[in-house]
């Protein structure tokens, strides 16, 4: 009896390294093993507690995809706002100036990231995805009544941006909390939502001012962005418990040096990754000057269209090889494609190719973005660690495109624009690059 028992014991212990070494794999990292198997109680091992699909998971990144198309869908349609307000209807203003009103918007996306984090750790989402969605649908409303520039950068950047975040900046963890196997692939359906809002929403915003007033056109887009918000108030849920402690800023989060290059990678990725977006658009119709092209105004669905592919096709790809494994080539692709764009922009076929191409890339980056963060640490506070991330790269997301506008302006074309976003996005890939190399303890491996 005693040798049975020393056997069974023997085998159940070796059943658990086993496990422990399965898991550590698939998290592809050495150097937080330590934190990630403390972060594994014998009640939560990822291979039981995970539900990894089923109708109340996927039905949580429904939710989740209609957070993500209604509001950094619509966030990335500003193009179509960019070239309209250029020609002088509703201001008067540089193309810098109308840029800033892009950026501040996409960079105030960022800001509640650690606040509303914060919130989800401590079991607090209902009640503020709540209030946050009534006051995101207000700023929207109000944006038709705008009249001035500041009112503009107020309303659109400022309010649209910062109520857009409180809503989206929990989304990919509360989707984390359904999956853990299959978490990259279920990251990129949700993802998929802001691709299919970049396609549909800037061709709707120009097919109806076409047919109506800017005040009517807002009023209406208002309308069914409003409808998507209510869709995922009804179908978002967490299911892990709250026992995360700490402030509201969790700075002991940078000791992790992976961490860190993690959130410089992004900023320095963004400063260059949104650039080509925000000008397909301009860049074409400029190009084309006394035959402005029917096509210009539908390049960035064009893009939306690749990235609409790349992000569950990159999800899927990362469960198997790592998200930075796969994050890095398809950023690669970006900074060479933002070198091509400016040389094809008078040319159809070689500008529509492009940007399809570029959207693949980018779309891989969003869809990739949250999975790193969440891997570099435990399941109880991934919220407050990916609102750190996503606040911190508040920088490089708002200050991209100003910066290009103001290059565009100095230098008259887009030449300069290409070769400065195609330099920052390789720099970025060289910073992704030592991430992983800190987070792995080295070279080879899957993360």
């Amino acid at each position: 009896m005693g040798e049975k028992d020393g056997q069974e014991a023997s085998c159940n212990q070796s059943t658990k390294q086993t496990a422990i070494r399965d898991d550590l794999s698939f998290s592809g990292t050495l150097a937080i093993s330590s934190d990630y198997e403390k972060s594994i109680s014998p009640q939560e091992s990822p291979a039981t507690s995970y539900p990894e699909g089923g109708l109340r998971a996927w039905s949580v990144v429904v939710g989740a995809a209609f957070v993500s198309f209604a509001t950094l869908g619509w966030i990335n349609s500003f193009g179509v706002f960019q070239a309209y307000y250029q020609e002088g209807t509703v201001m008067n203003e540089s193309t810098s100036n109308i840029a800033w009103i892009g950026s501040i918007q996409f960079g105030f996306i960022r800001v509640p990231g650690f606040f509303v984090g914060w919130l989800l750790d401590r079991g607090y989402y209902k009640g503020p995805f709540a209030i946050s969605s009534a006051l995101y649908i207000l700023s929207l409303f109000l944006v038709a009544e705008c009249k001035t520039y500041w009112q503009f950068v107020l309303c659109q950047g400022v309010a649209n941006g910062t109520f857009a975040g409180m809503l989206f900046g929990t989304a990919p963890t509360v989707v984390s909390h359904w999956f853990h196997r299959r978490r990259s692939f279920a990251l990129g359906v949700f993802a998929v939502g802001s691709s299919v809002g970049g396609i549909i929403l800037p061709i709707a915003v120009h097919e109806l001012l076409k047919i109506m007033s800017f005040q009517w056109t807002m009023r209406v887009m208002a309308s069914i962005l409003g409808f998507s918000i209510v869709i995922s108030n009804l179908l978002l849920r967490t299911r892990l418990p709250s026992n995360a402690k700490g402030g509201i800023f969790k700075f002991q989060m940078f000791k992790n040096l992976a961490f860190s290059f993690c959130v410089l990678a992004y900023n320095v990725s963004f400063l260059g990754l949104y650039v080509p977006l925000s000008y397909l658009n301009l860049s074409a119709q400029v190009a084309s000057v006394g035959r402005p092209p029917n096509y210009a105004f539908y390049l960035v669905s064009f893009a939306n269209c690749g990235s609409l592919i790349s992000r569950v096709a990159s999800g899927y790809l990362a469960d198997k090889f790592g998200p930075l494994n796969v994050l890095i080539p398809f950023t690669f692709v970006a900074g060479i494609t933002s070198y091509i764009w400016p040389y094809v922009t008078a040319h159809a076929p070689g500008i529509i190719v492009i940007s399809i191409i570029y959207g693949c890339a980018t779309g891989a980056f969003v869809s990739l973005l949250p999975s790193v963060p969440i891997r570099l640490g435990r399941m109880e506070d991934a919220g407050s660690r990916v609102g750190m991330a996503t606040t911190c790269i508040l920088f490089g997301s708002a200050a991209g495109p100003p910066l290009a506008g103001l290059l565009h302006t100095m230098s008259g074309g887009f030449v300069d624009v290409g070769l400065y976003a195609g330099f920052v996005i390789m720099l970025g890939c060289v910073l992704l690059a030592i991430t992983r190399r800190l987070a792995l303890g080295q070279w080879t491996g899957n993360f």
